[in-house]
């Protein structure tokens, strides 16, 4: 994919024909600048990512991907993240409707795509359209790094058009000395054509053979020349209309309860991780609050076990004991709870209507300067059915003695039970009921999802001699407006328990008529995020003639204003507040059910920045690239960075390059500006864990060591930009006449990466810091002060003690907050071969790429280097994970190896194609045996195959493609997910054809 920008570079810098020479004055008044210099007609300025010196002969020189406007339309996507999916060099899209099951209303949902080059992370990437900085997506999400998740937004890729594109190009390189902030793991660029003529209209029709989804795709590019041939206005439209892709519509998917997709001779057989149906359903748990003795009639008649509890399930269930009525039946708690499948209606894709435009105006005045205008429009509209919603366990129903429905309620109410069932002893007045493992399962959650996007820049740029110089302001926002239907208020439910008429809830109704509506709300998330931009830059590849040709520079000055607003609604950012039956409130429990509170999030920043790069050719085979920028940021400080790439030709078909840079990521605006934000997790507390393994209750029949907790995070205006040093070495060899064959090795190191020390190594500090305290002045020791507890259980207190600790008890909520942690090095390397082949019967054409990781470490520091060190002395036990820090080659998506080959084939009318993808094989660390084996997900190939024809109707010339996508109906194979497939790296969709007509005027 370089091939071409290499070919066109070389033969105009290259060529035999002769330059002629004439005299030009320097814009610049000093003596020495005033050099002869190539006339400008003569040379084609051709400017690629990597550089911003247009002609620069260094860009032959940068390891860079293309893939041509033609190429991308015969891959047969329609949208941005479908085109990274297939660029080997980009890692796994955190931001799938899939995979984004359990994120809920904090998940950046809708029509959006991450960028995530070398898989370092989304927010590693600059993404540029026609060499300017694009604005981030208003919607953000959380994402893993070190032992917890952290923010992270990226430039939705849906945005940027895939049809009517000149080109996209991808640099594999950090290049902040170049470009600014984020780009550390490389840059991608989308070139717009600007002297398109023409009128051409495309209609896609996409039918998926296993599923009932289909997809239709309108397309129109138009351009014109006017005032004879200064001015040129082009436009690009694209409508398109995907169907969803539910849970039930094929078998693989239908049931949460992955075990029957399992060999029962497998190891994994029956493994938690593969059993995703919920123990809470429509079928709860009740719980008598108030104790019941060994003698009451309730236990002796057999109707509740000895902690007072009872499980309900549909009649007819063979565990049913006696019936409640409405189609219910109940049992002492302890036969096991009724399951729901969670996949009895959910979307793995949700219904999209999607329209992009985008508009160029070029005008050439008469002096040659030229004004070039560009606006970017985008719209969606999304549909998403989820699973119904459920209580968390740290915030239950209570369900009064009066209540309506309660099968224990007051005497002469409807529906207590008789008498002869229940026996003498439960009060006239009733008892009052806990409600545990429920779910308001009566109507699915739906979303709709809103999006807009709008880009204006307006640019004038010209030349003063051998100096081109440009300037531009820039105008872009992004806005998502996100609704679910069919919430449930905690405010709302605990009323609607409390009714003592008809018209209560009724947890007893299996769902049927249970005025389930009067506690349903809707919950709104609108966010924003703003950039607007002023760049000034002179270049001229004729600075200075050196003996081995021309010193090349360019220097300029960046400005931009970055923005964002992430309103929440009421119910979850504290406007209305719930209060639980603990007496806990906003911050930390919200009004929404199952609902983590989120307060409203803004924050802005200006970011000022100079910078400067020179190309000094220091032999006629030999070019270097030299890039400075000083980059100054309103809320962290400043910083600069430089980059040193080379290009040598030491003979005509060897070309050796190679690059070193420093790059550094800006910390996001979420993370700087944040307020409190608590989040209900289920983790492993290692305190406990430790008393209960070596204190006398290893199976933990008295303490509960796995269990809701609470991670209150929060932002910090204490965070410094991530640093990295970049990098590689490579070659490319041209032995034949149209072939080339590129390696490069690459190395990114990556320090101060921003992340949250997490929960669990939380209390494995805490852990450490008891084991190290022993038994001494328990009552005055101070342990892990972001661990707060709850006073010791004195029934539990000996477990600890008995383990040599001190007595802990259970965690309320643990502080942990942003903060700049660790390093993360990733290496690997690059294979290219590119061939292009005329022949009596056709022109053939071959595109390989292959991405390869070697490395992928990420190195503890700070606290997370004692958790570490402790374990390696074998204070802390080996069995207790150190959560982020470790070796992740192949771990959880990170893939070690990843290939796209493109085969084409054109001869006069007829044009063929054979793509191929594979993405190497990976673990799931989920699964890692007590042995240590690991459950290795494969490899997976897929094949794709266009034939085209081409013709001449009704004057417009016409190409019809028939294409089928996955041609040899690969599925994706077997992970522990929700939807029995790694969502981040596979989909599982079969195979599909489409159609595909073009019309050219």
């Amino acid at each position: 994919m370089i091939n071409p920008i290499t070919q066109i570079i070389r033969h105009r810098y290259l060529s035999n024909k002769p330059l002629q020479w004439v005299a030009l004055a320097s814009v610049l008044s000093a003596p020495a600048l005033a050099q002869t210099a190539p006339a400008a007609a003569d040379v084609e300025k051709i400017s690629v990512v990597g550089s911003q010196i247009k002609g620069a002969e260094i860009s032959e020189a940068l390891a860079m991907s293309q893939l041509s406007g033609e190429e991308i339309e015969m891959l047969g996507i329609d949208s941005g993240d479908e085109l990274l999916q297939l660029i080997p060099e980009n890692g796994q899209n955190f931001f799938n409707e899939a995979g984004n099951i359990s994120g809920g209303v904090n998940a950046a949902r809708g029509d959006i795509g991450a960028f995530n080059l070398r898989n370092l992370g989304t927010g590693n990437t600059l993404v540029l359209l026609n060499g300017r900085r694009m604005v981030n997506a208003a919607s953000y999400q959380t994402e893993e790094v070190g032992g917890s998740f952290v923010p992270v937004n990226t430039v939705n890729s849906q945005t940027i058009p895939v049809y009517g594109i000149k080109r996209v190009e991808v640099l594999r390189d950090g290049a902040s000395a170049i470009y600014g902030a984020d780009a550390v793991a490389g840059v991608v660029n989308t070139v717009t054509p600007t002297d398109y003529e023409g009128f051409n209209v495309r209609l896609k029709w996409t039918e998926f053979e296993h599923l009932p989804r289909d997809d239709q795709t309108l397309s129109m590019q138009w351009g014109k020349f006017f005032n004879e041939g200064r001015t040129n206005v082009g436009m690009i439209f694209n409508y398109y209309q995907r169907g969803r892709v539910n849970s039930q519509d094929d078998p693989r998917w239908s049931n949460a309860d992955l075990t029957d997709r399992l060999s029962p001779d497998s190891p994994w057989y029956g493994h938690s991780e593969f059993v995703n149906d919920s123990a809470n359903s429509l079928y709860g748990q009740f719980d008598i609050l108030d104790r019941i003795g060994a003698g009451h009639s309730l236990r002796q008649n057999d109707l509740v076990d000895g902690s007072g509890e009872f499980e309900t399930y549909p009649v007819g269930d063979p565990r049913c004991m006696y019936e409640i009525g409405n189609g219910l039946c109940a049992a002492p708690d302890g036969q096991g709870t009724y399951r729901y499948n969670m996949n009895e209606n959910r979307d793995l894709t949700s219904k999209l209507d999607r329209l992009n435009l985008f508009m160029n105006i070029n005008h050439v005045f008469d002096n040659g300067w030229e004004a070039f205008t560009e606006i970017l429009a985008y719209q969606s509209k999304t549909n998403l059915i989820r699973h119904p919603t459920a209580p968390v366990s740290t915030s239950k129903f209570i369900m009064p003695a009066d209540s309506y429905y309660n099968p224990l309620g007051p005497c002469g109410s409807p529906n207590r039970l008789p008498d002869s069932l229940i026996g003498g002893d439960v009060p006239c007045e009733g008892l009052a009921l806990e409600i545990d493992n429920y779910r308001f399962a009566e109507l699915p959650r739906t979303v709709d999802n809103d999006g807009r996007t709008f880009r204006f820049l307006q640019g004038l740029r010209g030349n003063l001699g051998d100096w081109d110089w440009e300037t531009a302001l820039s105008w872009s926002k992004d806005r998502k407006e996100d609704i679910t239907h069919n919430r449930v208020s905690n405010i709302l439910m605990q009323e609607a328990l409390n009714d003592t008429t008809e018209a209560a809830y009724n947890p007893f109704s299996g769902g049927v008529n249970s005025n389930i509506e009067r506690a349903l709300i809707d919950v709104s998330r609108v966010s924003e995020s703003e950039l607007r931009t002023f760049d000034v830059k002179f270049s001229t590849p004729y600075l200075y003639e050196l003996p081995a040709g021309w010193l090349g520079f360019v220097t300029g000055f960046e400005y931009r204003e970055e923005s964002f607003f992430d309103d929440r609604d009421p119910r979850l950012d504290g406007t209305i507040q719930f209060v639980d039956q603990d007496g806990d409130t906003y911050p930390y429990v919200s009004d929404v059910v199952n609902s983590s509170p989120t307060p409203d999030s803004r924050g802005e920043r200006e970011v000022s920045s100079v910078f400067a790069e020179l190309q000094v050719p220091v032999l006629e085979s030999l070019d270097v690239q030299l890039a400075l920028r000083y980059e100054d940021f309103s809320d962290v400080g400043d910083t600069t960075v430089g980059k040193v790439a080379f290009g040598w030709r030491p003979f005509e078909p060897v070309l050796v390059r190679g690059s070193w840079s420093e790059a550094f990521r800006a910390p996001n605006l979420v993370t700087i500006n944040e307020d409190i934000v608590a989040r209900n997790q289920t983790r492993t507390d290692y305190v406990c864990l430790y008393a209960a393994e070596n204190g006398g209750d290893p199976q933990q029949e008295a303490l509960d060591c796995n269990y809701s907790l609470q991670r209150v995070a929060q932002g910090s205006e204490d965070l410094q930009p991530e640093e990295s040093d970049n990098t590689s070495v490579g070659i490319v060899v041209e032995p034949l006449e149209g072939l080339a064959v590129t390696l490069d090795f690459w190395s990114i190191k990556k320090k101060n990466t921003i992340g949250l020390f997490g929960e669990e190594n939380h209390t494995l500090l805490d852990l450490i810091q008891r084991l190290e305290q022993g038994l001494d002045n328990c009552s005055g020791a101070g342990f892990n002060p972001a661990v707060n507890r709850e006073a010791v259980d004195a029934d539990n207190a000996a477990f600890f003690t008995n383990a040599g600790i001190c007595p802990a008890g259970n965690i309320n909520f643990i502080d942990d907050r942003y903060a700049n942690l660790d390093t993360r090095t990733v290496q690997g390397y690059d294979l290219g071969i590119y061939y292009d082949l005329n022949t009596d019967i056709g022109r053939f054409k071959l595109d390989y790429n292959g991405s390869f990781l070697d490395k992928f470490e990420q190195q503890a520091g700070g606290d997370a280097a004692v958790l570490v060190e402790a374990q390696q002395s074998g204070l802390l036990p080996e069995s207790y994970p150190v959560g982020g820090f470790a070796d992740l080659v192949g771990r959880d998506g990170h893939q070690d190896e990843k290939h796209s080959l493109r085969v084409s084939w054109r001869k006069g009318q007829y044009g063929a194609s054979l793509l191929g993808y594979r993405i190497g094989e990976f673990y799931q660390s989920a699964l890692t045996l007590e042995d240590g084996t690991r459950y290795v997900i494969p490899a997976m190939t897929t094949l794709d195959a266009t034939f085209d024809y081409h013709t001449k109707l009704y004057e417009a010339e016409t190409r019809f493609r028939l294409g089928v996508k996955n041609l040899t109906d690969e599925r994706a194979p077997l992970a522990a997910s929700s939807f029995g497939f790694f969502e981040d790296a596979h989909q599982d969709y079969g195979r599909y054809f489409y159609l595909d007509v073009k019309a050219s005027f």
